[in-house]
């Protein structure tokens, strides 16, 4: 009789011990309180490439993408034959109806988590808009950002870059003195025209002595001859210690940029190459530049000219906006469309950002409006046009 019992015991244990996986499941934390924390962001300038800096710092990675934030709940009617209308569930009539992507949302966000994420989003705008006017500012609008550790910087010396000359050799002692010897980057010169010139068989500490030898390289620098690019990128690529080469140029290659693309692609000690684009109009050129950073996973960088940058990048960390720019007209406030990488990702965060706000500021217009009746607001999101506020004497420092 003992026996039978304890078999009775031993098959029932099993059902008992079902209690620790219930545990698990109720001590797992919502995603959702990790996400309300925002990050830090420094403000010291950091060396990233902007498709890495966003990946730390972007809107998504901070939890502040304003879809992301939206209720899972979506719209729901259903047909009733008698009535002949589609009548919406019960939780349509309580939460106000939005309309993210073509799609119907329900919000439940209150009207206090609103202010809070447009007063954390103001500060992340201001963070982003002195990143973008530094890279707007000294050596970084013309070499973009200089990120590995030894580089090779190749220049193009050749008759067409004669207009443009003195002030890329300004540039490039001001890239010497405030970049490559402060962060320590071993560096090489490499000047190609109609024959290649390199200031040392290879890449160098940026000592006080090397970079004054390097300067004085950089002012015998004179315009002249053909366009090698081949053999210029071969001399580089065929440095060993270095990391990655920074390609200054105006235009093509004297050789066709088929043949040059496809020596690149078979060479085995090959590394990164950013292409740089300086005071280039041909749009072949700058296709085959394109092509070169991407084939090699480098970054494509197109010299900024103007100030126009600079002045929207003013304009908007002021507190208000000038009057010229909400004029009777209403006109809105463009962001210039950059070529290069850096400059146009980073820009496109900032313009989504500045819609996010303009949509958080209209959500909580349309909770103070709502009660009850079934009223939609479409929201698109345009990446390139700066909305501003309805009222023009209401204006944040970004101007929605």
């Amino acid at each position: 009789m003992t026996n039978k019992v304890e078999r009775v015991r031993s098959k029932s244990a099993p059902a008992v011990r079902k209690e620790p996986a219930v545990k698990k499941e109720t001590e797992r934390r919502p995603k959702s309180s990790k996400q309300k924390k925002l990050k830090y962001i420094p403000e010291d300038e950091e060396l990233y490439s902007s498709k890495e800096w966003l990946k730390k710092y972007g809107l998504k990675a901070l939890g502040l993408h304003l879809e992301k934030l939206m209720s899972a709940h979506k719209h729901a009617s259903q047909y009733i034959r008698v009535t002949g209308h589609r009548i919406g569930a019960r939780y349509c009539d309580v939460f106000p109806k939005v309309k993210v992507r073509g799609e119907k949302m329900h919000m439940e966000l209150h009207h206090h988590e609103l202010v809070q994420y447009e007063e954390n989003l103001d500060h992340v705008i201001t963070r982003y808009l002195k990143r973008w006017n530094w890279l707007l500012l000294g050596p970084h609008r013309v070499f973009g950002t200089i990120l590995e550790e030894a580089v090779v910087i190749c220049i193009d010396t050749s008759g067409s870059m004669i207009t443009v000359i003195n002030e890329l050799k300004r540039e490039l002692c001001a890239l010497l003195w405030t970049v490559l010897k402060p962060n320590k980057i071993k560096f090489n010169f490499v000047q190609f025209a109609s024959v290649v010139t390199k200031f040392r068989d290879t890449v160098v500490e940026p000592d006080y002595d090397t970079c004054i030898a390097a300067a004085e390289f950089i002012g015998n620098i004179m315009a002249g001859g053909n366009t090698c690019t081949l053999e210029a990128l071969t001399e580089a690529l065929g440095d060993p210690e270095a990391r990655a080469t920074y390609l200054v140029t105006d235009g093509k290659p004297d050789t066709s940029c088929r043949a040059v693309l496809g020596h690149v692609s078979k060479m085995e000690n090959k590394h990164k190459i950013h292409t740089i684009s300086l005071n280039t109009l041909d749009q072949d050129a700058i296709d085959f530049l394109k092509k070169l950073s991407k084939q090699t996973k480098g970054r494509y960088h197109n010299c900024v000219t103007g100030f126009e940058g600079n002045v929207i990048t003013h304009q908007l960390l002021s507190n208000n906006l000038p009057a010229s720019l909400l004029s009777e007209e209403e006109k809105t406030l463009e962001i210039p469309v950059y070529s290069g990488d850096d400059l146009r990702l980073l820009a496109k965060e900032v313009a989504k950002a500045r819609q996010f706000m303009c949509n958080s500021q209209k959500y909580r217009d349309l909770l103070g409006e709502h009660s009850g009746e079934t009223k939609v607001m479409d929201l698109k999101i345009d990446g390139s046009v700066m909305i501003p506020a309805a009222d023009p004497n209401q204006r944040s420092a970004y101007g929605v």
